[in-house]
């Protein structure tokens, strides 16, 4: 394939029916391998990968922050993507991102040498792993958006985010058999540098995608004056302030709750994982019933689901067993409640900034606009807040007799400390005004 923006995989005119379901296949394909990698790859590997790494409870919350941080690397995105279109563009970000991978995995070797200095390989690496999958999914949306239909988007968003999920689950109870049999750093360490092979093969995929070049064109334009004209858009500036509270949301609750079940419950990595299987499996569910709920309840509403959901996630923490098969059981029903919610979020904004900027011209700076202030925003606003919450837990947890002085109770203290963040996520939300009819 050309490597000059003017490949054949974009065809300089809107795409056939027949075209459009041949690249929706394709993107298909790519989420679905992509589930395998970056199970291998994601946040509960990386949180147990860091826990076998002796590492702190800060740095373990700064480590989930660092998925909305690398969405710093968004401009990077724009500027290939000008060059070589959205779907080659994506690609060659997912083959950096996988080879970044192989960097994180580097810090099992790092340690033997020095611990702190395997902390640092390890955030270094996820930085920059994050920070490329953000500069390639800077243009999922856009991407979706010239493949598809307008009745078409959410349907696919909801359909691909299914795959990825599926995959994803399967690919977790394996890990989940592989780590009960072989356990520890380096079995950890072996499952990371697997998933990055399987991320490079997931790029080829996005290769065969055929677009319009509307994106590519898109993203020639000056980027700051688009990005303040976007700015101008009441809904995408309501949609940019609860998309990122809801993220903070989950930044700070998914990679705690894994270490909090390592930790705080006292779960091996098997059990922790198989708690983890019901994010994934609950993803898969909630996926293929987002599109159509995004269409009849409208994306306000459900990102109002959302966000009421998350008082749950602190009141399963305040019944937590302390450990043993109700802890698991406990457990699983929170990961599928935080994968119900990912989903939820992910889908429902996604489709909504289709919605609330739907001329192609404006949706490559609207996208780095909004990504800007719900990603990298709100990862930096996760890295102050998150170490804060977890230090202030371990301190006032110890003088509150309900929580007392063990694990487990900093933990369910922490959680607790989350109810005003769930309800700032709630009250940004509920502004926002109804824009599909009949929602």
């Amino acid at each position: 394939m050309k490597r000059d923006g003017i490949g054949t995989n974009i065809l300089g005119r809107p795409l056939t029916s027949e075209e459009r379901h041949r690249s929706q296949r394709n993107y298909g394909r790519f989420c679905l391998v992509n589930g395998v990698s970056y199970m291998c790859l994601g946040e509960n590997v990386l949180v147990l990968f860091a826990a076998r790494l002796e590492t702190p409870d800060a740095i373990v919350a700064i480590l989930g922050t660092m998925l909305y941080v690398g969405f710093l690397m968004l401009p990077l995105g724009v500027r290939l993507t000008a060059r070589l279109g959205a779907a080659v563009s994506l690609a060659d970000f997912w083959l950096a991102r996988n080879l970044a991978a192989l960097l994180t995995a580097a810090a099992a070797p790092v340690a033997l040498v020095s611990p702190r200095a395997a902390w640092g390989v390890l955030l270094l690496g996820s930085l920059l792993f994050y920070g490329c999958r953000a500069a390639g999914c800077v243009l999922g949306t856009p991407l979706v958006g010239d493949i598809s239909t307008e009745e078409e988007a959410p349907v696919v968003l909801g359909d691909t985010q299914a795959l990825y999920n599926a995959s994803s689950a399967v690919m977790l109870v394996a890990i989940t058999l592989l780590t009960a049999r072989w356990h520890g750093l380096w079995t950890l360490a072996g499952i990371i540098v697997f998933g990055s092979c399987c991320g490079i093969w997931a790029s080829s995929f996005l290769r065969r995608i055929r677009e319009s070049g509307a994106t590519r064109d898109a993203a020639r334009v000056p980027l700051l004056p688009g990005m303040r004209a976007a700015w101008r858009n009441r809904d995408l500036r309501r949609l940019a302030a609860a998309w990122s509270t809801l993220n903070v949301c989950l930044m700070l609750t998914l990679p705690m709750s894994m270490l909090a079940l390592k930790r705080g419950c006292g779960l091996g990595d098997a059990a922790a994982l198989l708690c983890a299987c019901a994010q994934f499996v609950a993803g898969y569910i909630v996926s293929r019933a987002s599109g159509g709920l995004c269409r009849s309840q409208g994306t306000r509403r459900v990102l109002l689901w959302a966000a009421g959901g998350f008082f749950a996630v602190s009141a399963l923490w305040l019944a937590m067993p302390g450990g043993g098969p109700a802890a698991v059981a406990v457990g699983a029903l929170l990961f599928a409640l935080l994968g119900s919610l990912t989903v939820l979020v992910y889908n429902a904004a996604s489709a909504r900034f289709l919605l609330v900027c739907p001329d192609k011209r404006d949706q490559i700076a609207g996208s780095v606009a909004i990504n800007l202030v719900s990603g990298a925003g709100a990862g930096l606003a996760g890295s102050a807040i998150g170490p804060w919450l977890v230090a202030r837990a371990s301190e006032w947890a110890p003088l509150l007799e309900a929580f007392g002085d063990t694990p487990l109770g900093t933990y369910r203290l922490y959680f607790l400390m989350l109810l005003p963040l769930f309800a700032a996520s709630f009250a940004t939300t509920f502004p926002m005004r109804p824009l599909e009819h009949g929602a």
